[in-house]
This record gives C-alpha cells, structure tokens and sequence, in this order.
C-alpha cells in the first residue's frame, strides 16, 4: 500500500486536533521523530496538490475536468480527515498512523500496464478524444427529479467510507477522495473543487465557463503566437501547381493516388527540396481527428486577434528534413514576426510558442540559439527520445490502407526519424531475465550487427512464424469457398467458369477482409508514429549499400550535435534570457518503453518487435520523457497533466490554457527579461 507521505515502515506519526483552519491552511507540514520539532522532510519526489502560494509550489488554480498541476507541496493525509496539522506529540491519547515510502510518483504507476500486451489503437484514441468536448451529446436515459438517493443510505454507510478511504487510500486503480487520486499522487480537481481564490478574475467565471483558465489566457494573449506540430504533423503539397497535397490525402492512404516522400541522400537534396515540396501550414485535423484546429480556431475567434493586438500563426515545415536546417527556418520565421521587430519594448517582445511533439525539439534548439525571439513556450507531448521509432526504420508503416507511402526505406531517407532515437541505448530487455540489451543507435556497426534498417542489412525471419488474422480474416478463413489469398490451385487440369468466378469471388472478399484488418489494427499510424510490430512487403531496399552506410554515418554524426545543442546552458540561465516555459503531458495510455526479446541475438531478428512492454504515457511519448532535460525548469504552475493521448494534447483547451496562464504570469515577473528586469 503506498502511503500519501515519505516515511519508512518503521516511522511512526502522531495525529493531534487542532482548530479549524481555512482551505488555504488545508495543506499539512510533516515532521520526522528524528529531526527537531517544526523541521520538514527533506524533498525527495514532486508530488501534486491544491495551489498554495508557496516558494516551491504551484501558483496557479486547480483544473477542471482532466488536468492537474504539480507543486512540492505535499497533500494532507486526507482531505476528509478532520484534524488539520501532523506533529510529533508524546501524548497517549494521539491516534498513530504509520505510512510507507510511497513508489507511486505523479509520471504515473507503471505497473498498471503490466497485463498490457498490445499497442493501444492511437487513432481510435484521438477520435475518442476529439469528441470530448464536442458539443455534440448522446441522448442520456431519463432520471427521476427531486430525489436524492443517497440521502436515502443510513449514516453508517458514509461512516464506513470513509473509514475505508482513511485506511486504504490506494484502494482501486484511479480512486480518488475529494480529487485526490491516491493512485497516481496527484490531485485530480472538478467543476466542484475548483479553487481559484488566488486569481479572482478567473474564479468570476469558473461557474459559468468550460474553459476558465483558457478564456483567461485568450484575454492576456497579445502579440505573436505560434502553433507548430510535431513528426509528420504538417501538410506538404508538391511545389507544381496545382500544388497537390502529397501528405497525408486521404487518395494516397486508399492507393487511389501514388506519392514519394523520400529524401535524396546527399546534403543538397534536402537544400533544394523547397523546389519540389513544401508546406503550407500545420496539420490540425484528419476528418473528426482533431489535432490543433479547435485551438487556432478559439486563437483566431477571441477579442484580442479580432481587434489586431493578437496574431496567430499556424508554422509548417517539412518534418522530412535534417533538424538543423528546420531550426535554422523556424528561427528565421520567428525573426520576420512583429514582435520581434527593432523598437518593440522588452515586455512585449518575443513570441509564444506552443509546439508539439517533434516541434518542441526543434523549439529548444532555437530557444538556446535565440532565446530573445521567445515570450514564451509550452511543450506539448515532446519527447526526448522515442524508441517507437525503430518500428518504422525496420518494418515500414502504414498509412491509411497504403503500406506504399512510409516503406522502410522512405523512413530511413527522412533525417528527423534518427533524433528520435534513445541515446542511452536502451530499448531492449531479456524476456526471462530482465536483463538490458543496450545498444549504440549512433553507431553505424551497431546498424548492421542488429539489422536496424533493411537498407543497412535485411533482418533474419523469426524463429517461429507467427499467424495474424484479424476479425473478418478469422471469419472468411473458416468457410473453404472464402480463402484470404489468391494463390493459384495446385494441378495442371483446366478450371471451369464457375470456379473462376468463385476463385474471383473469394480473391475480392479476401482481400476486403485483409483491408478492413489492416484498417483497425492498431499497426495502422497514419497521424502518429507508433512501434510497427510486424514487418510488411515495404521492408525492401533499392538504395545502393555503400551510399546508404556514407548517408547513415553523415546523419547520424550530425543528430548527435543537435542532440548536444539542446542542451541546458547556464549563461542562458544566469542572465536571465531562458523565456518561461509549461510542459503538458499524459500519463493515461500505455506506451512501449522496451522491446523483450530472447538473448541479444534476437534483437536483429523482425520479430523483435512483437513483445512490447509498457509505462505511463500519451501512447507514443512516455511521461518520463516528456519532462524537461537536466537542468531546465518548468514555471510556476506549468507542469500540467491531460488525459489525452499524443495526438490529441493540443485538444485539451483547458490544459493548454494552464500552460499559457503560468507562462504568462512568469513573463509578468520579469523572467526571460534579463537580470535587470527579474522581479524578486
């Protein structure tokens, strides 16, 4: 059982009443026996709780709905328990608890995914989370007016729960008393326990406002801010007119229309690429897949854009390209804004930017190369490695009912696919020993001893072929005069029109039947990229062996400097320049954090992928990942956890409104202004 505070199995906390005090006196100090009386727990682990004006803590109201803030200050014992402060006492009478060291911390308890033993389908996610906030409703059953049911309970029922919640606080995955979610360490607020005292303008409109903290960010939003998406977030149309839209079509996902995305080899191919492709702006949606068009269009709907003093920039650019060439043109967008032209004030200069996913890397490179050109930034789902990725280098990837589009070979040309990768080396596990398989992605030998890429060296069969039939393959496998594929009948003898017609028959509803699989299996990740756990046609190589080992050692030389580009920087920090920055994250959806195989020699093999293990995440950036590099610090009050899944981050107006809110208070205060200008 993990406890709500730090403390060993052996340490022992007395509990004494103490008088009535107000919410904001709510919070509880710990004291350890073994430090003098008054003195707190050292801080060891971030946990969440309500906003109290603190040193340390969050400075911001608790959310609606599905997000929550982080803050060190640590949560009282339980919010239903009547006594107010924890001290030591020696006093007989006191009521002992004894707590134990809680593992549960506020990235999320990874073993709620244990069971888990395939990729959740990140689309049928997206969509889920699309409608969420719709306004369109179900129709719901009729309820009976005006009568209260639980008042109809006798009192020892209340009694009882919560005496439970007192000793099992951790009791069911997601419970939660009075918002505070014992299992996931962090406080969990609704439209009730919404507590906005310290910002009365926005507890003004929290009765009658969906989105209080947005509506509150779009009212304080001035001057320049950028919406950028991440890895194959953005649309690219052929530099041709009529300037077709090469990605993603829904004619090219069905094979109604052929497209190639593949980057030439050499340097200049990607120079010159704005010759043949370019984008025209952010992806935001994908038919009722909402990825950013509900927040550009609030953006571009509120009084601050309508009257002139907000302009809302949605920023494409081809996801395909090497990372220092899209953060050299990010930064020379950001220089041509108006915010960042010669006279502005320094309160007003620099821009907000709320970048996802690939984006945000790009972002943090610019911010350390540029930090004047930012306001602001808020990071959405942005990992700092991916290990997702080998899936597409070795086996390719779906798109839409097309395996033509992001073959293995296309995924190796694109230069952006390698900064995903883990730069520790950690990806694969012993399936029986639990033992870690580090292997160096940055190492070019590495590639061809472990088959990373078939355009490197083909990956051996697996041991045994595994047999995969989805739903209606199931189905039309079981009836004989319905084979799935169209192989031709053994023998010499002439076959009559009637079988033709039935071979022709079942040949089209064979293939149907694979279509509709390929369709809902969750190997299909048209809007995101997942781990492809099955290895398809698009596996060959036509690229000539020696130019791809030149281009493989070139890339990853120069990902390995981006990487270190990114870098926290102490002078930044020491003058005062990094701009305020809020992370949104999720931990919701199990996401692949290792590969199990059996013994190393396995890893080359392309069945590698098949036995995935899962931690907390947003289905595709695990929440460990998502957090700031070594060094970095989120402002107050912008560390903000969703629901959502990877795809639909930028959904969550509400949690994006938190971000901006804790971004704009610490512009407020003078950060990223200079030393001069650093309020208190």
């Amino acid at each position: 059982m993990s406890g709500l505070c730090e403390l060993s199995s052996t340490d022992t906390v007395k509990l004494t009443k103490q008088p009535p005090s107000t919410p904001l006196e709510s919070a509880q100090r710990f004291t350890h026996p073994s430090h003098p009386s008054g003195s707190h727990f050292p801080e060891r682990a971030s946990i969440q709780s309500p906003p109290l004006r603190h040193q340390h803590g969050a400075d911001t109201a608790p959310s609606m709905g599905q997000n929550t803030v982080e803050s060190t200050i640590r949560p009282p014992y339980s919010p239903l328990q009547r006594h107010s402060h924890l001290r030591r006492t020696t006093s007989d009478l006191s009521l002992e608890l004894r707590h134990v060291l809680s593992a549960t911390t506020s990235l999320g308890d990874d073993s709620r995914w244990d069971n888990v033993q395939e990729q959740v389908n990140s689309r049928f996610k997206a969509i889920v989370d699309s409608f969420h906030d719709s306004s369109i409703k179900l129709p719901s059953m009729p309820t009976i007016p005006n009568i209260n049911f639980s008042a109809l309970r006798p009192d020892f029922t209340h009694r009882r729960a919560w005496s439970d919640n007192l000793k099992h606080p951790t009791h069911g995955l997601g419970s939660s008393v009075n918002g505070y979610n014992a299992s996931e360490g962090s406080w969990t607020h609704n439209k009730q326990a919404l507590n906005t005292a310290d910002n009365p303008k926005i507890s003004q409109k929290s009765s009658n406002s969906t989105y209080p903290f947005f509506d509150d960010a779009l009212e304080n939003l001035t001057g320049d801010v950028v919406v950028m998406g991440g890895y194959r977030g953005s649309i690219l149309r052929s530099a041709k007119p009529p300037h077709r839209q090469l990605w993603v079509p829904v004619k090219v996902g069905l094979n109604i229309r052929k497209v190639n995305l593949e980057v030439g080899l050499e340097p200049e191919d990607e120079e010159n690429m704005e010759e043949h492709v370019f984008s025209s702006g952010m992806l935001t949606h994908i038919g009722p897949v909402d990825i950013s068009r509900r927040l550009l269009k609030r953006l571009r709907a509120c009084r601050n854009a309508q009257e002139g003093r907000l302009r809302v920039h949605d920023y494409g650019y081809d996801w395909r390209l090497s990372p220092h060439l899209l953060s050299r043109k990010f930064i020379e967008f950001l220089d041509r804004l108006p915010s960042n032209a010669r006279g502005t004030s320094p309160h007003g200069s620099g821009a907000i930017v709320i970048a996802h996913s690939l984006g945000g890397l790009l972002t943090r490179h610019a911010v350390n190369k540029r930090p004047e050109l930012f306001a602001g930034v808020v990071y959405a789902g942005v990992p700092q490695y991916c290990i997702n990725i080998l899936g597409p280098l070795r086996n390719g990837d779906e798109v839409l009912l097309s395996s033509r589009v992001l073959t293995a070979q296309v995924n190796f040309t694109l230069r952006t696919s390698f900064l995903l990768l883990p730069e520790d080396g950690k990806c694969f596990l012993d399936k029986m020993t639990k033992k870690e398989y580090p292997v160096n992605f940055f190492d070019v030998e590495a590639w061809k001893e472990y088959c990373l890429s078939p355009c490197v060296a083909p990956a051996p069969p697996p041991v045994v072929q595994p047999e995969r039939k989805g739903l209606l393959g199931f189905v039309s496998g079981s009836l004989p005069s319905l084979p799935l594929s169209a192989k031709k009948p053994s023998g010499s003898f002439a076959l009559s029109k009637e079988t033709e017609a039935t071979n022709s028959l079942s040949h089209a509803a064979g293939t149907a039947a694979t279509k509709v699989d390929d369709f809902t299996s969750p190997d299909n990740h048209t809007l995101n990229m997942q781990m492809n756990t099955n290895p398809h046609t698009s596996t060959s190589s036509t690229l000539p062996l020696p130019a791809a080992l030149a281009y493989l050692h070139r890339t990853l030389t120069s990902t390995l400097l981006f990487r270190s580009e990114l870098g926290f920087k102490p002078s930044h920090a020491a003058s005062n320049t990094y701009p305020p920055v809020a992370v949104l994250y999720s931990t919701s959806v199990p996401t692949v954090y290792r590969a199990r195989v059996s013994g190393r020699d396995a890893i080359k093999r392309a069945d590698a992928y098949q036995d995935l293990a899962f931690a907390s995440g947003d289905g595709v950036c695990l929440a460990r990942a998502a957090m700031l590099p070594k060094g970095y610090r989120a402002c107050e009050g912008g560390k903000v956890k969703t629901q959502r899944g990877h795809v639909g981050l930028l959904g969550d107006l509400e949690g994006v409104g938190r971000c901006l809110v804790a971004v704009r208070r610490a512009r407020d205060k003078g950060v990223g202004l200079g030393v001069e200008r650093m309020d208190g």
